[in-house]
Parts: structure tokens; C-alpha cells; sequence
């Protein structure tokens, strides 16, 4: 895959994330889910989670789909920047970034669900209680990971409280 330059790449990061922001805010909101295994230890629990997230974060997405639609696009903003720096913006809502980060991002996840189940987890959904307990915490702060483990090891809250949806292969 032909790596985008800098510049272009700064300014679709840019451009997708102005945009993402009102799509962000028109898009319903996704049931919280999370991924438990019942009596799985805190220490398996977060070696299976980093495991899993270093996995994922080391998808190649060369040659897919939206790794090429980037690739198309940089090279149409280049050439706007070479020709008509005023049709940059035209390039890039042609091209859609934000469509190709979103399927570049789906593919990713889909690698995490995929890792998370093949170690046994299983999704649940948290109630609402739960998802406000949960945003008193900061995402680094080590009391999220341990309520998030007492639910996620808890074979009572993972019967009651099932996703039925499994990630597809």
C-alpha cells in the first residue's frame, strides 16, 4: 500500500474528524456491551484483553478496501493541492474518509470480538445502572477494570444479561 504523505494525511485525519463529529452525534447510540468470561481470574482477564487489543491493533489492512479508498483519495487531494488547492475539500467529500476510517475501524474490532471469543469470552450487556457506575471512572483509572471484571467474571450477570449477537467469521 502506498503511504499516505503527511500533510494529506494530517488534513484527512482533520477533515474526517470535523465530519465525524456530527455523525457521531446523528448516529443512534450502540447498546454497552462488554465481554466476560465466568470465574475468570483479574490476571487472566487482562491478559486475554491486551492480547487481544495488541492483535487487533496489529491488523495489517493492506490491499482491503478501505485502506484503498484512502489511498485513492490522498492521491486525489494531492493532485487538488497540486492543481486547485480550493478543491481539496471537493476530493475529499468525493472520496468519503470517513467511510473508509469506519470500515477500517469495523474490520479492527471485528478482529477483537474474534480473539475475545476464540479466549471464551462472551458479550453482555450492561445495564443502565451499571453503564452509570462504570462513568464515574476514567477509562485508566483501575477501579473501571476491576468493577468491569466483577461483572465480566460473574456467571450470574453473564446469563441474565446476554448479547445475542455473535461476531460473524
Amino acid at each position: 500500500m502506498r503511504r499516505l504523505p503527511a500533510r494529506i494525511l494530517s488534513a484527512l485525519i482533520a477533515l474526517v474528524a470535523v465530519g465525524g463529529l456530527a455523525t457521531a452525534a446523528a448516529a443512534a447510540p450502540r447498546p454497552a456491551v462488554s465481554w466476560g468470561k465466568p470465574g475468570v481470574s483479574f490476571e487472566a482477564y487482562r491478559a486475554d484483553a491486551t492480547a487481544c487489543l495488541r492483535a487487533a491493533a496489529a491488523t495489517d489492512l493492506t490491499g482491503t478496501e478501505p485502506a484503498e479508498a484512502l489511498v485513492l483519495a490522498s492521491r486525489r487531494v494531492e493532485t487538488a493541492l497540486n492543481s486547485d488547492p480550493w478543491s481539496v475539500a471537493q476530493a475529499v467529500d468525493a472520496a468519503r474518509p470517513d467511510l473508509s476510517v469506519r470500515q477500517a475501524r469495523e474490520i479492527i474490532q471485528a478482529r477483537l470480538d474474534h480473539c475475545l471469543a476464540d479466549h471464551g469470552y462472551h458479550r453482555f450487556r450492561l445495564t443502565d445502572a451499571q453503564r452509570r457506575q462504570l462513568n464515574h471512572f476514567s477509562l485508566r483509572q483501575p477501579e473501571r477494570q476491576v468493577y468491569l471484571h466483577s461483572l465480566a467474571s460473574d456467571p450470574q450477570v453473564l446469563a441474565s444479561q446476554a448479547f445475542d449477537e455473535t461476531p460473524t467469521r
